[in-house]
């Protein structure tokens, strides 16, 4: 029997007669947890899941025709909205039974439905309102100052204060940075003092984040849980950024290289996972528990910290999918047992499981256009399938949506390397991309107009 059937057997037990539900961001993000047989209904607010007839299976957009900018919308931000109301009472009739709720991201709506029905349904996540202080950037980065890891020196500047960043400049181009932030959303690089008083972003904390900017680094991210009695740590990935074709914006999140892990070596690869394994005790010293993520960016050989995700993430999905070939448990199934009271299992190394594991690597495309539009991505993946190499293309949207500007269009993934760096794609894909063509039609939206 393998880690991963041990695993199962385990959390099958403990949830015994209980449905088991998901509400996430993307539907098929749940689909390493689909063998177990518990599962019963995934909501979601794009993408709803389609892998399973005996899952019952919403997603926001389903019921609102509009596919909405994941970096920029937030269903907590829509609470008297009618569609978001029509899923909570989908959500409500889920939880009708004995059930357990999983989700991608702790939120105040999903919150305020366990509270109302906590008498049968157990939460397998953390109370929205503590989720959200380990958001918050600078809160965080001081504590892991703290633990001594090298990290990217952040200098935290008042509005009062600004003409400090202007000597920051001396020494180069700076980054200036929300104390929230998500998607690369909040991120702005300055190269001159105009520019720096332009783009000095306006917050009720009055202050701002500024760094030196690092233009040779490489975004290393990295998943694991904290369980009650310890951290596990799952497989790392090069981040895609900014990739040029992909999206619009300067620092946008634009998928994961699991493959080219392997060529930062194995030492990189060893300080990384020690330091992952530091910040996820710091993170169970605070009472966090469950999945989280860790950013590095690594420069002249030393990963430095970046941020700390108190979430899933967008790599979760092929994350698991890589643990389910390798028939480890996957960053879902160890934070449902994690908040389940099962003992934490041993896992092979990161560096173990970056040479061990299947050559993968997915591109998230976005809406590159500047108004909402009803959009076909058929042409699209046809380009990825011509090169051999893409094995799902999912997460698509489709032509009776109102697909808003920077929102995803797909989700590809391959079974080869794509990147050396994270910043630009390497040249078998790099061809690609400024030929890919996804039909743009009017919205259904201006349709009625």
């Amino acid at each position: 029997m393998t880690d991963r059937a041990r695993l199962i057997d385990e959390i099958v037990a403990k949830l015994g007669d209980r449905r088991l539900v998901w509400f996430g961001t993307r539907g098929d993000d749940v689909q390493s947890v689909a063998e177990l047989p518990q599962l019963s209904a995934v909501f979601s607010v794009i993408n709803s899941y389609t892998s399973s007839d005996h899952v019952t299976a919403m997603s926001l957009e389903e019921v609102s025709r509009k596919r909405v900018d994941l970096d920029t919308f937030s269903v907590d931000d829509h609470p008297q909205d009618v569609m978001v109301g029509v899923l909570r009472s989908a959500i409500y009739a889920a939880l009708s039974g004995p059930a357990a709720v999983l989700t991608y991201r702790p939120s105040e709506f999903l919150s305020a439905i366990t509270f109302a029905k906590q008498r049968h349904a157990s939460y397998l996540g953390i109370f929205a309102g503590m989720q959200q202080a380990f958001e918050h950037k600078p809160w965080v980065e001081s504590a892991v100052a703290k633990l001594g890891l090298p990290r990217v020196p952040w200098h935290y500047i008042a509005d009062s204060e600004f003409t400090r960043a202007h000597r920051l400049l001396y020494d180069g181009p700076v980054m200036l940075r929300r104390s929230r932030t998500t998607g690369g959303v909040g991120f702005s690089l300055v190269k001159s003092t105009a520019e720096l008083e332009n783009e000095w972003p306006s917050a009720s904390e009055a202050f701002v984040s500024v760094a030196p900017y690092f233009d040779d680094a490489i975004p290393v991210n990295v998943s694991g849980v904290v369980w009650p009695d310890g951290v596990s740590v799952h497989p790392a990935s090069i981040q895609l950024i900014g990739i040029e074709g992909c999206t619009t914006r300067q620092f946008a999140y634009c998928g994961n290289d699991f493959a080219a892990v392997v060529n930062l070596g194995q030492e990189i690869v060893e300080d990384i996972e020690s330091a992952v394994r530091a910040i996820g005790g710091w993170l169970r010293s605070q009472g966090y528990l469950g999945a989280f993520g860790v950013d590095f960016l690594v420069c002249g050989g030393v990963p430095l910290f970046s941020e700390v995700n108190p979430r899933f993430q967008g790599s979760t999905r092929l994350s698991c999918d890589i643990a389910v070939e390798m028939g480890l448990g996957c960053l879902l199934l160890d934070h449902i047992a994690s908040f389940l009271g099962i003992h934490k299992p041993e896992h092979p190394s990161l560096w173990e499981i970056s040479t061990g594991a299947p050559p993968r690597a997915q591109i998230v495309v976005h809406h590159t256009g500047d108004t909402a539009s009803a959009i076909d991505p058929t042409n699209m993946v046809d380009a990825f399938e011509a090169t051999g190499t893409l094995l799902r293309a999912d997460v698509l949207t489709h032509p009776d949506l109102d697909t808003d500007p920077c929102a995803t269009v797909a989700r590809l993934t391959v079974d080869r390397t794509v990147t050396r760096y994270g910043y630009e794609l390497i040249p078998d894909f790099k061809r690609i991309i400024p030929d890919l063509k996804f039909h743009v039609g009017v919205s259904a939206a201006m349709a009625r107009v």
